[in-house]
């Protein structure tokens, strides 16, 4: 054989044995897999600025709980190397969910109280008396409505009319898109508003002595990079409208986006608004066990308005409901 070929073969045995020799050694073996851990946790870490990402991240909760989990199956196999990295990412996942999570403002004047409903009630559901007479029960004073297709526009209108006087409800060629808002309290300056091929409410409730600002919207689910764009633009147009107006403002809807999402904080430092959520409060796909579910639709609130409780409530949609509780302070 040739003495370079012969070379190269030894020195490639000699490598190879080193390798096998390293894999062998309990130590290297745990790195290697440590390393393995780290890549998918700095994915899910980074911020949400592609598409890829973004969808990524909305299972950060779930994939805590696995790092989470895994944490403990490493301690019993005796791993404690892996256990402390699982163990950081899992704290580190934690702090990035719990982080968007507000306290709320405290409202120390005022003694208005507004009950409020956020529900996306599926174009293609057909429970309709059930979904009605469930409401009805629940009996909040403020109701907002998305995927309002026409047989839900007709039952809404038509079934919610005695106890909810003042209404708006906007139709949508794509069923999907309607849209509606319901209340005990008069709505002033309802008008419709049109933001890259969505409907959105807007307006203001008049609670007792008090004049509230609000908008009900709905984005679209960035099911593709091009609808996932048209979301961040309706983010940013709702944004934008907030803040050119005064006073206290809600904020409804189905945003099709979770708390840790870049363009959700960016909304919330610029509007100044509170997200009312106390904790996690998982709201789609309701058949999924809780743990599967991910927190999309929201009730943001402003300073003069403090949220006492806000819970899911499971109706007969694949989305839950947010009914919330609230304070209104005033200026």
């Amino acid at each position: 054989m040739h003495p370079l070929k012969l070379k190269i073969l030894l020195r490639g045995g000699v490598f190879l044995l080193r390798a096998y020799c390293w894999f062998r050694q309990k130590k290297n073996r745990e790195r290697m897999v440590a390393a393995m851990l780290l890549i998918p946790a700095i994915i899910l870490l980074i911020p949400t600025y592609t598409f890829t990402l973004t969808l990524l991240q909305s299972f950060l909760f779930q994939a805590m709980l696995i790092y989470g989990l895994f944490s403990v199956i490493w301690i019993f196999k005796h791993h404690y190397r892996l256990a402390g990295i699982n163990f950081s990412i899992y704290i580190l996942l934690l702090f990035k969910i719990n982080n968007p999570i507000d306290t709320g403002y405290q409202v120390f004047q005022g003694d208005e109280k507004l009950s409020i409903l956020q529900f996306n009630v599926l174009s293609t559901n057909n429970a309709y008396d059930e979904t009605i007479n469930r409401l009805l029960q629940i009996s909040p004073d403020l109701i907002s409505f998305q995927e309002v297709s026409n047989p839900w526009a007709d039952n809404l209108e038509a079934k919610l009319k005695e106890d909810y006087p003042y209404s708006k409800v906007v139709r949508n060629l794509d069923e999907g898109q309607g849209i509606a808002i319901f209340s005990k309290f008069p709505l002033v300056d309802v008008m419709t508003i049109d933001w890259h091929g969505t409907s959105n409410i807007a307006g203001k409730v008049s609670v007792g002595d008090e004049t509230i600002n609000f908008l009900s919207l709905h984005t679209r689910s960035p099911m593709s990079k091009a609808r996932w764009k048209d979301r961040n633009l309706h983010i940013k147009s709702a944004q934008q409208y907030i803040a050119e107006k005064n006073g206290e403002f809600l904020v409804l809807g189905d945003f099709n986006t979770v708390p840790w999402d870049k363009r959700l904080l960016s909304f919330k430092s610029s509007t100044n608004l509170k997200d009312s959520r106390k904790k996690l409060t998982p709201t789609f796909p309701a058949w999924n066990p809780l743990l599967a579910q991910i927190p999309i639709d929201y009730i943001f609130h402003s300073k003069g308005i403090g949220c006492d409780s806000l819970d899911a409530v499971k109706i007969t949609s694949d989305h839950k409901a947010i009914l919330g509780t609230f304070l209104i302070g005033g200026l």
